[in-house]
Order: C-alpha cells, then sequence, then structure tokens
C-alpha cells in the first residue's frame, strides 16, 4: 500500500520518546521532515538526566533545603496509589514528565479519548476489586473481546482458555492443526501451577510449545509481546500457561481512552491538598541513606539542583533506572535489578473522519510483521453500535524487540516502521486509506517489563526487598506481568511501610 502519495495524512510524533537510559542520548536529533505529511510534531521525554546518571556524571548534592515525611519518587500508577495512601500525611511526589499516570495514560483526538498504553484490567482478586472501588471505577465491561485472524480468517471471540473451543473448528487449516490447539488446552487443564510454580516459572514456554501447530506458537508470539513483552522463547512457562487457561476467563473493563483513565480516577479521588504535593518535570538522580537512618533525594528542579531529606522514600520507579538512582544496594538486589528486561512499546493511533471497524474489541493478525493487535479506542461506548458516520480512532499495538529499541528514537526510522505497520493493517482493510487523516505515534523505550523465566519468583522478591528507610514499588514489583493493580498494590504496600516508619 502506497502511503507515500497520502499527503493529506498526518504522522505525528507525539508522546514518550524515550523512556530509557541505556540508549545514547540525541539518537533522535536531526530528522527531516516527513515525505508524506507535515514536520511532525514531536513531545519528547526529557531523558538527559537520566543518561547523566548512567553514564557516571558526577551531579552536585546540595545540602537539603526540605525536610518531609515521605518522598515518593515517580508518579505512574504506583506511585499514584503511594500518593493516595499517604495523602494525609507529610509527603511530596516527584515525577521527571509534564504529566501523571505513567504508562497508563489517555490522550485525544478530535475530543475523542485514546490509550498511549494499558488498553483495559481485571478485577479477579478481592485486592483488585477493592480498588477499583475504593477509586469509583465508573468502567465498563468488554463485550465481544479478542478476535484472531489466521491466514486472512477472523475468528470472533477466539481464546477462550478451555478445551474443546468451538472456535478452533473455524481455524482455516486441517484436522491435524485443530487438534493441535485442543490438545494443548487439554494438557494445559491438567497441570497443577500452584504445586510446580517454581518449575514452571524457571522454564520457558516455548519449551509446552514444542511439537504443536506453529500456528498456535505464532500466536502466542503475537499475544506475548503486546502484554507482557516477550515471544515464547523469552517468557516464563507459569505466565505463558497461566494466560492460556486463566487469561480469558475473567471479565475485562476499560473505558473510551483506555487505563489512562484510570490514572485519572486516582487523581480524581484525592484531595486538593494531596494534589499540591504532586510534582512534575522533578528530575532525581540520587537517593542515598543517612548515617541516623533518614534519606536525602537530590534531583533538578526548575533547571536547579536540590535536596530534599525524608524519612522514608517510595521508590515506584522501574528497576533499570532504581538501580542507578539508589546508593549501596545490596548486590544481590543490584544484580536482581539488572537482570530484568524491559521492551520497547509503540503504540499507533489511527484517527479516521468515521467509524471503519467495529468488529470486536481486542483483534489479533497472527503472524503479522509491524504491529501485534488493534482496538477501537471507543470500543466499550459504542460496541457493534452507534452511529457509523462519527469520527474513530484504532490504537494500534505494536511492541518491538529489545535489539530495535535505538530505532524508535530516530525519527526517520519511526516513521518508517509507522508507515510499514499502517500499510500492513490497510492492506487488509483497503477502505481504511480513504478515511485515515492523522496518525499518532506514542514510542516508549522501557515501558514493559517483560515475563522472563525467573521474573515472578526470582527476580521480584530480591529487586523490592526493603532497604530502610527506602521501599520499593512499581508494575515491576510484583504480579506475574505488568498490570494496573500490581503496580498499584506495590504503591500502597511501600507506602505502608513508609508510614509505620515514619
Amino acid at each position: 500500500m502506497d502511503l507515500s502519495r497520502r499527503s493529506f495524512i498526518r504522522w505525528v510524533l507525539a508522546s514518550g520518546a524515550a523512556m530509557g537510559c541505556p540508549i545514547p542520548a540525541g539518537a533522535g536529533e536531526g530528522a527531516k521532515p516527513s515525505a508524506s505529511g507535515p514536520e511532525p510534531e514531536l513531545r519528547s521525554e526529557d531523558f538527559s538526566v537520566c543518561h547523566k546518571v548512567r553514564d557516571g556524571e558526577s551531579l552536585p548534592v546540595p545540602a537539603p533545603d526540605e525536610k518531609r515525611d515521605v518522598v515518593v519518587v515517580g508518579g505512574g500508577p504506583s506511585g499514584l496509589a503511594a500518593a493516595d495512601e499517604l495523602k494525609d500525611a507529610d509527603f511530596v511526589l516527584l515525577e521527571k514528565e509534564d504529566h501523571l499516570g505513567g504508562n497508563a495514560y489517555a490522550d485525544s483526538w478530535e475530543g475523542l479519548r485514546y490509550s498511549t498504553a494499558a488498553a483495559w484490567d481485571s478485577t479477579p482478586t478481592p485486592d483488585f476489586a477493592a480498588l477499583a472501588k475504593r477509586w469509583k471505577f465508573d468502567w465498563k465491561k468488554i463485550k465481544g473481546e479478542d478476535s484472531a485472524c489466521f491466514d486472512g480468517k477472523w475468528i470472533r471471540n477466539f481464546w477462550n482458555g478451555r478445551s474443546g473451543n468451538p472456535a478452533f473448528e473455524h481455524l482455516p487449516y486441517d484436522k491435524s492443526v485443530r487438534d493441535g490447539f485442543n490438545d494443548f488446552m487439554k494438557d494445559v487443564e491438567a497441570m497443577d501451577f500452584d504445586k510446580n510454580l517454581d518449575e514452571l516459572d524457571a522454564k520457558p514456554f516455548s519449551e509446552f510449545l514444542k511439537g504443536r501447530p506453529p500456528q498456535l506458537k505464532a500466536y502466542w508470539d503475537g499475544f506475548g509481546p503486546s502484554n507482557w513483552g516477550a515471544v515464547s522463547e523469552d517468557t516464563s512457562a507459569y505466565v505463558g500457561l497461566s494466560a492460556a487457561r486463566d487469561w480469558f476467563r475473567f471479565p475485562h473493563y476499560t473505558w473510551e481512552g483506555g487505563i489512562g483513565m484510570a490514572s485519572r480516577r486516582v487523581l480524581d479521588a484525592m484531595p486538593e491538598r494531596a494534589k499540591k504535593r504532586l510534582h512534575t518535570r522533578c528530575y532525581v538522580y540520587k537517593v542515598a541513606r543517612t548515617a541516623d537512618g533518614k534519606a536525602r533525594v537530590s534531583l533538578f528542579q526548575d533547571g536547579k539542583p536540590r535536596t530534599i531529606e525524608a524519612r522514608a522514600v517510595v521508590m515506584a520507579t522501574p528497576k533499570f533506572i532504581t538501580k542507578l538512582l539508589v546508593e549501596g544496594l545490596p548486590v544481590d538486589q543490584y544484580s536482581a535489578m539488572s537482570s530484568m528486561r524491559y521492551a520497547p512499546y509503540v503504540v499507533y493511533n489511527l484517527c479516521f473522519d468515521r467509524v471503519v471497524y467495529n468488529q470486536g474489541y481486542d483483534n489479533w493478525v497472527v503472524g503479522a510483521k509491524h504491529f501485534t493487535d488493534f482496538i477501537p479506542a471507543d470500543w466499550v461506548a459504542h460496541a457493534e453500535g452507534g452511529d457509523l458516520s462519527r469520527k474513530q480512532v484504532i490504537t494500534v499495538y505494536a511492541p518491538r524487540p529489545e535489539r530495535e529499541r535505538p530505532d524508535i528514537l530516530n525519527d526517520e526510522k519511526m516513521h518508517a516502521m509507522a508507515r510499514a505497520a499502517v500499510g500492513e493493517l490497510v492492506g487488509l482493510f483497503p477502505p481504511w486509506l480513504d478515511h485515515l487523516k492523522e496518525v499518532r505515534i506514542s514510542r516508549r523505550g522501557h515501558p514493559m517489563p517483560m515475563s522472563v523465566p525467573g521474573y515472578f519468583t526470582k527476580l521480584q522478591p530480591l529487586a523490592r526487598r526493603d532497604l530502610d528507610p527506602i521501599y520499593f514499588g512499581h508494575s515491576d514489583a510484583l504480579g506475574e506481568v505488568s498490570d494496573f493493580f500490581y503496580a498499584a498494590l506495590s504503591g500502597i504496600a511501600a507506602a505502608q511501610k513508609a508510614a509505620k516508619r515514619i
């Protein structure tokens, strides 16, 4: 599909450009305007301070000019939940970006909300349900969930976590392939996950896909990167097998705009006095314990270095940067943080002047090269109905291999990747191109903690271990996969320890 001729399409590099220290500074500089649209508007994360920390540059550590009971570092779901837990305490939250929410962040086009990353969540545990009630989540249950496309054939409600799934009979393959899908589920249903947790978490998921139809592996090699950052070879067998059995057994919920709206609901629940303690554009570069059992947090604010003394600190930051910020980590804890892996993640939001798709919520094109799945952003508001002449945003997920992390910071390469993804998608749906008005590109270097073998049972327990008076949260601190509620629970747990400390 020749997109270069569609000069009216606006291609916008919209957000989250560089969430990751290991990428060389300036990798995205010097890009030329797009050949098929106006020069892109680029709003990127500021990672200059992050690179200075990574490179071991000596940064000033001035004497404290402020004292607080608790400092929360990071304003994603974990940090926001920690702040909500500490709303009546003497705390301050420091976030380096100009907005809060992290990867649970919603944006809008022509008044239509869309997700820039996290799409949905579920409440399969009492703890999750309690948080949804606490923050008065007014979300909606997703109906007509996942569809899958195999060699051009779409199958609605494809995976249900059970053998005997009638959807398998619609696979466009011979009986041996269809039986292979069903036999896999029979084997999964016979497993005792709890009894064999440590053993399964130590093995790759791909080991349990050997000897199965290649189409089965292709399905999970698309599903995994979009949901937990990894293909089957890099996925914990416990995570992959649990997903096969349990992922669709519980209802899923969301808003128009995805789970970014959850961050807004947490903010809505906070009293104004607490909101005034949430500070953006604060670049933390050192957290050190003191001899008297306190901690000092050094940061740049308004371009100037300063230090805040705290009786406790909550680190609601990903471990790949946490290990560089916190001074004096034990060797085994530092090693665990260093062993965690994070997938680059790109999201394309395609903006249309009318409805182009209303057949299902999450739609998987098995074997696609340039994206994994796409979601109508307004599905829960207009599932299979509404005014079909209304405008619509389609959110397209395109997680990338780790080796492509530097490429997503290069504007020209990022535009080429976006064109390839859009071209592949409109190749499936040619009429879409007549109504496509804008493509918004959200790119992040390290947003998705990868659920690799050992991540759940080995790395997380070590990485989140208390280092009094410093306590560790974030979505990579708790749970088999990165999840808004797991992130929130880890932030709340860390905040409770900090409150007890003070």
